[in-house]
């Protein structure tokens, strides 16, 4: 590049596009930093985005900030590795919290009852519960989960890996497919402060709200 070579500018707000992790759009267009940190939405969906789709998503994302602002979440949940829910079960709404969202603290992605459609749970490949299951949610029979237990017993310095699938479907315009990946150890799992408990009370409070049925697990 020339000495003098013209700077690449956002195609949504005009700023300078330099640093690390930006979002690029259709045409093999980049967003700037300001604008890549506002953007949560399947990546499908950016492969032919437009600067306008890009305009008209930032605005649904300031209303989705403003939507977790006037809630009142009564649930927060925030032991399970990489993920963060909440409920408010008198404004009908759940927000979440996860890398494989795009967002932080500040600006949850916020479903309304409403907009949940499906919901699976995955241990692996092994589907472990669904919205058409009836019950509780069980994340293993007591037969594995003394065999966890036993591994924590007799553990060795190499730590045993294992990964959830909380798979959702939604009528929200910019997430209708979630897979959110949760890895952990057994230890995080089974052990002291384990998180077993509140992974079973979030997919039951999502499965619940699904089945149109009382949140059991929201107290």
């Amino acid at each position: 590049m020339g000495l003098f070579s013209k700077k690449e500018a956002c195609p949504v707000c005009g700023g300078e596009v330099k640093g690390l992790f930006l979002v690029k759009i259709g045409d093999k267009k980049t967003l700037c930093k300001t604008c890549s940190k506002q953007v949560s939405m399947q990546k499908s969906l950016l492969e032919n985005a437009t600067p306008e789709f890009i305009q008209t998503h930032l605005a649904y994302r300031r209303e989705n900030a403003e939507k977790y602002a006037t809630h009142r979440w009564t649930v927060k949940i925030t032991s399970i590795p990489g993920l963060q829910f909440g409920l408010d079960e008198a404004g009908r709404a759940i927000y979440l919290i996860h890398d494989d969202l795009h967002v932080d603290e500040e600006n949850p992605v916020v479903f309304s009852f409403e907009q949940l459609t499906g919901y699976e749970l995955l241990r692996g490949k092994k589907k472990l519960d669904g919205m058409e299951d009836t019950g509780m949610v069980v994340l293993e029979t007591t037969l594995s989960a003394l065999g966890g237990i036993a591994r924590l017993v007799n553990s060795d310095s190499s730590a045993h890996y294992d990964t959830f699938h909380l798979k959702l479907t939604t009528t929200d315009p910019y997430w209708s497919e979630i897979d959110l990946k949760i890895e952990f150890t057994d230890s995080q799992l089974h052990g002291l402060g384990g998180f077993a408990g509140d992974m079973q009370r979030v997919c039951q409070i999502i499965k619940s709200i699904i089945r149109k049925e009382p949140i059991l697990s929201a107290r």
